[in-house]
């Protein structure tokens, strides 16, 4: 099964039923309501990746004011078993959606060099 079959059903709105907003860089948007009882951040992030085609694993949700992220893969069971109704988000909310930023193998090098440097000054007496 997809990542889009495997989806729970979008329901109506009700009680316990949140919506939540994407904004992307790019000015797309998207619009879901999901369970809050039921539906989980790894739903959230398993739409993001089905319906917009980016990896779940390079995304970072965070709200409009900064207040809360959400990373694929920090905590990784905890954070895709969270469920809506604990993730401290009222019942619309609006998701800023952001791909995380791989280190540049220059970067890479460079903090290997630092480190370099404390052993070599930590190996000299």
């Amino acid at each position: 099964m997809t990542l889009l079959e495997n989806l729970p059903d979008e329901p109506k709105s009700g009680k316990n039923v949140i919506t939540i907003a994407l904004r992307f860089n790019d000015g797309k948007r998207g619009q879901r309501r999901f369970d809050s009882d039921t539906a989980s951040m790894g739903d959230v992030f398993n739409w993001v990746d089905a319906m917009f085609e980016m990896e779940r694993e390079r995304l970072v949700l965070s709200t409009m004011n900064g207040q809360r992220t959400f990373v694929y893969g920090d905590d990784e069971e905890e954070m895709n078993e969270m469920m809506l109704k604990d993730a401290g988000l009222g019942k619309m909310a609006a998701l800023r959606v952001t791909e995380q930023v791989e280190a540049t193998k220059e970067e890479e090098s460079s903090d290997n060099d630092e480190n370099d440097d404390e052993y070599d000054e930590e190996g000299e007496d």
